[in-house]
């Protein structure tokens, strides 16, 4: 039985661009959060086309994720065709079994897979800023501090820049854990804090509640940002 627990909190704007949206069906869940760039309508259509998708079609095979990813930009599309604004967001989605799981995410909201409650597998960001870690000019801690952290190079809804990442399906171990979470909140943690409070953590709820405190005191003491842009989180215990 899968231990998940969720968030999505508003931050200094007048609406939420964070969405976040969870299903169960014939046991397989699916779990995604967006974080729209220009207006927050684009995160919720996104996450509840996906979800409608996966409602009819539970599946975990390496076509799932092309095809939902495909779908929520070809509808992002119509409504950008009718609206003045663009309607772009960063998205990640993971659908797990709890034996197989697989994964996808386009811009810079995040997938963190921690085995043994130790980080093994993160998402690359589709920004200026990890490309510079790629190319060794900075760590990784400070891809969340660098200049360039906020200069997207690919997300969903904006036509030639729509090219997500496909994970393969994988399959995962009891104890496995996953974070999902848009950049508002992983740019407010660091790495180790996420295993660490993992490893004292005794639920997906206790271990999001521990990362949430860390993330909420950074915040206040702008320690690497001043922006305060909305947040949210997904934590999964297989």
């Amino acid at each position: 039985m899968l231990d998940f627990a969720s968030i999505c909190v508003r931050g200094g704007r007048a609406e939420n661009h964070d969405y976040v949206g969870i299903m169960e069906e014939y046991y397989c869940a699916c779990f995604a959060a967006a974080d729209g760039k220009n207006t927050p309508d684009s995160s919720e259509i996104a996450v509840r086309t996906i979800l409608e998708d996966f409602k009819l079609q539970s599946e975990i095979t390496t076509a799932t994720m092309p095809r939902f990813f495909e779908h929520a930009q070809k509808v992002l599309e119509e409504v950008q065709s009718k609206d003045a604004l663009p309607e772009g967001c960063a998205a990640a989605v993971l659908l797990t079994d709890g034996e197989l799981a697989v994964w996808a995410h386009i811009g810079d909201c995040r997938i963190y897979h921690l085995q043994d409650k130790l980080l093994y597998e993160i998402t690359p960001d589709h920004s200026e800023a990890y490309y510079r870690y790629e190319a060794g000019d900075i760590r990784y801690p400070a891809i969340r501090t660098d200049r360039k952290r906020k200069d997207l190079t690919h997300l969903m809804g904006l036509g030639q820049d729509f090219a997500p990442t496909f994970a393969l399906p994988t399959v995962v171990r009891k104890h496995d854990s996953f974070l999902i979470c848009t950049d508002g909140f992983w740019e407010n943690i660091h790495e180790l804090q996420i295993e660490k409070t993992l490893k004292r953590s005794k639920s997906a709820q206790d271990w999001l509640d521990r990362m949430q405190r860390i993330v909420d005191r950074n915040r206040a003491r702008g320690k690497y940002t001043k922006v305060m842009d909305d947040y949210s989180a997904i934590t999964i215990k297989i």
